[in-house]
């Protein structure tokens, strides 16, 4: 496994160098990926720090040209899990509701009893030791987001999501960086400054709310997300890089959380998600009436 990290490690950085140093094309923008998606149907291929997924999707317009119904289905494979899931998607205006469900496989799963110690020293202890066993459990998630585009260069994206797992007892959870019973809310904001000229960076904050034996807890952390194309291909590949921190109780309260936040290998309370995907268009709808009359309002 540790072998496996080393080359997805590699892989990575390995397109990181490339798309810094290969321009992408110019016919398409920077921020490309920050807009509203397209119908038709899509293959999703993502290289991510320490783990690879793939996933297809369809897209549709549903009541008129601005809202789109997604239909999802993917699979990823991590170090130490992996998952399956189906996701719908509807977007209506600004609104996007989304609803998860699927499965998951614990390889590397870490079980606490009431009271013991749970912080990364002790989770790395664990893990060098061999004191891990495997878990397999069925999740679902629902999310609603909402995106205020200020003008063309500054976007407030905002998603919750409530995912509930059928896991056993008090166990770390690799979805959200803690150690829980199960089950979160997590809210995250971004405030998205976008060009076409380099992509987006948007400073975030992120307010996780999770049951720790049978008290709710409420954590808050911070940090920034950037994307950008990578142009590794032609068209509809990214880079995405996405770090969050978290530096206790703020705002008069807050889950000091420090010693226990974030993967184990971390000596330090962040999370890290480093994302090459590529997207392939598998089919296109033809054109209608309403893309022709959106295009001419823009001036295309």
């Amino acid at each position: 496994m540790r072998g496996l990290a080393r080359v997805l490690g590699v892989v990575v950085a390995g397109m990181i160098g490339l798309g810094v140093s290969r321009p992408a094309s110019a016919d398409q923008p920077q921020d490309w990926v920050i807009a509203a998606g397209k119908p038709g149907t899509y293959l999703n291929l993502d290289f991510i720090f320490g783990a690879v997924q793939a996933s297809a999707e369809h897209r549709m317009r549903v009541y008129g040209g601005t809202n789109m119904l997604t239909l999802r289905g993917g699979a990823l494979a991590a170090l130490p899990y992996g998952s399956t899931q189906g996701d719908v998607e509807l977007r209506l205006l600004n609104l996007t509701l989304g609803l998860t469900a699927g499965a998951q496989s614990i390889w590397r799963n870490q079980k606490f009893d009431e009271g013991a110690i749970m912080d990364r020293k002790e989770r790395r202890i664990r893990e060098s030791a061999g004191e891990f066993d495997t878990d397999g459990f069925g999740f679902w998630e629902g999310r609603a987001g909402l995106a205020f585009p200020f003008n063309d260069y500054v976007v407030l994206n905002h998603v919750t999501a409530w995912r509930i797992t059928d896991a056993e007892g008090t166990t770390f959870n690799n979805a959200i960086g803690v150690v829980d019973d199960g089950r979160y809310v997590r809210t995250d904001f971004q405030l998205f400054i976008k060009d076409k000229s380099f992509g987006g960076f948007a400073p975030m904050f992120q307010i996780l709310n999770f049951p720790l034996e049978g008290d709710w807890k409420t954590q808050y952390n911070y940090g920034f997300a950037f994307v950008t194309r990578a142009g590794l291909v032609q068209r509809d590949d990214l880079i995405l890089w996405q770090m969050l921190f978290h530096s206790g109780p703020v705002f008069g309260g807050g889950y000091d959380n420090r010693d226990n936040y974030g993967a184990a290998l971390f000596r330090a309370p962040l999370s890290f998600l480093l994302v090459y995907r590529s997207v392939i268009n598998l089919w296109t709808p033809p054109r209608s009436e309403w893309d022709e009359k959106w295009d001419d309002r823009r001036g295309n």
